[in-house]
């Protein structure tokens, strides 16, 4: 193939003469979800508005790593924009495709295929990475936080036994803190949730994409001979 992945989240300033130069670079960016290219691929209804934005980065993120002439993706773009593809549709994408470069086969798009396959389930997995390792931080917080009340309720409580002339002071104390060790989880529950929300549209995103690269994928498997 013609594709040379440097590094994934970091796109090469080198500019090539050469449209088709082995050396280019490419990105797939995974906190921006802007891109200069816009798909032309309509996804599918989607009722969660985060899957809605997680998925929009998956597909500008293909939109971006589109490498230079004639692909799999530019044939992805074409049998999928018509929203219920038949196999009219890939026979007449192939001829065009045969047209515009006549080094198009079945064998290249198929290849293609799984390398735009593998760039999704490696932004997947960075995905996953991230959103768990903020996951970790905030239940380490959590047991800090926890932890620290909960010794000064248990020393509270031992110089209620050694100060009977505190007990009152001391019990009020303890009440506060224990009334906030009780709300230590509702603190959290919306960061929690909203990564929780998140990874799981992380998740609904990549399967989204992969099934739509793979109906191309089989179909040009089952049509294209």
């Amino acid at each position: 193939m013609v594709k040379n992945w440097k590094n994934l989240f970091v796109k090469s300033d080198e500019k090539e003469s050469k449209k088709e130069s082995v050396s280019e670079s490419y990105s797939f960016p995974v906190n921006d979800s802007s891109s200069s290219q816009k798909s032309n691929v309509t996804p599918p209804p989607v009722a969660d508005p985060t899957v809605v934005e997680v998925l929009k980065v998956y597909e500008d993120g293909l939109d971006s790593i589109n490498m230079p002439g004639y692909d799999f993706y530019e044939f992805y773009k074409t049998v999928a924009s018509t929203g219920n593809p038949t196999e009219q549709t890939y026979l007449m994408a192939y001829s065009m495709a045969k047209t515009l470069d006549k080094t198009i086969t079945p064998s290249k798009l198929l290849t293609d295929a799984e390398f735009y396959i593998s760039k999704i389930n490696e932004v997947h997995s960075q995905y996953v990475t991230q959103g768990q390792q903020k996951l970790n931080s905030i239940q380490d917080k959590k047991t800090t936080e926890k932890s620290q009340l909960q010794s000064e309720i248990d020393n509270g409580a031992r110089r209620i036994n050694e100060l009977r002339a505190e007990l009152q002071s001391l019990e009020a104390d303890i009440n506060q803190k224990r009334n906030i060790l009780v709300k230590v989880d509702d603190s959290y529950y919306p960061q929690e949730k909203s990564i929780r929300e998140k990874l799981s549209a992380n998740d609904m995103a990549r399967n989204t994409s992969i099934d739509k690269l793979n109906a191309i994928k089989e179909g040009i498997k089952r049509i294209i001979k």
